[in-house]
């Protein structure tokens, strides 16, 4: 059974980036699909599969300790998937090349594309 609905998916994607803002792994863990793929393209971020997504989560948080997805400013769905426009912003601890370095307070608007199927999340591009 695929997620269709947009409001459904809306509130999945919500969902999602609170448990991440929140650092919640084991949330994160029931709402993500084993084989989602995440990519920021631009940004030199990729992981497939859960257990690397939920690695890369933990490592960003290390390094940007305040990192925060912000409120939803538009959204659109199709399909199975949520288009939302938000801003994504932390303070690095220590150069990350393509995000900030050390000690900078750094802000990206972001377009992220969540895709689900059965309540879980199976694709986030951010595009930003």
């Amino acid at each position: 059974m695929s997620n269709t609905d947009p409001e459904e998916l809306l509130s999945l994607a919500l969902r999602v980036v609170d448990a991440w803002n929140r650092l919640d792994i084991d949330a994160l863990r029931d709402l993500v699909d084993e084989n989602v793929v995440v990519v920021h393209q631009n940004r030199g971020v990729a992981a497939k599969g859960r257990d690397l997504m939920l690695q890369t989560v933990q490592q960003m948080s290390e390094v940007f300790p305040d990192r925060h997805i912000g409120e939803t400013t538009r959204w659109a769905t199709t399909g199975n998937s949520v288009m939302r426009e938000t801003t994504w912003q932390g303070t690095a601890t220590a150069d990350v090349p393509g995000f900030g370095k050390a000690g900078e307070f750094c802000k990206l608007n972001v377009l992220s594309i969540m895709s689900f199927d059965n309540g879980r999340l199976t694709e986030w591009c951010d595009y930003g």
